[in-house]
């Protein structure tokens, strides 16, 4: 597993079109799952399959949350959407 514990995360919400940047999160990823943590009011995580061609389709339990992360061959920068209750966004996410 590949542990990219440095990484950054910056969301764009739709519904107010704010946006928080350079939010630290953990990104593991390995042949067959994706994992993303972060921080907010305890600790969050998104988690879904990894089938290998850089698309991935992410859940949370805990914040009823379906998100979306894409990335090219070689890029440290995983890209997406997600959907929580009723608030979406998008997100980007800076590997270190």
């Amino acid at each position: 597993m590949t542990i990219w514990a440095n990484s950054k995360m910056s969301s764009l919400y739709y519904s107010n079109e704010s946006a928080s940047e350079d939010y630290a999160c953990v990104v593991k990823i390995d042949d067959n799952e994706i994992v993303v943590e972060y921080e907010d009011d305890g600790t969050r995580q998104y988690r879904g399959k990894n089938n290998g061609d850089g698309h991935f389709e992410l859940h949370s339990h805990e914040l009823h949350g379906k998100a979306s992360l894409h990335m090219f061959p070689g890029s440290s920068i995983l890209e997406g959407s997600w959907v929580e209750g009723s608030y979406r966004g998008m997100w980007r996410i800076e590997l270190a």
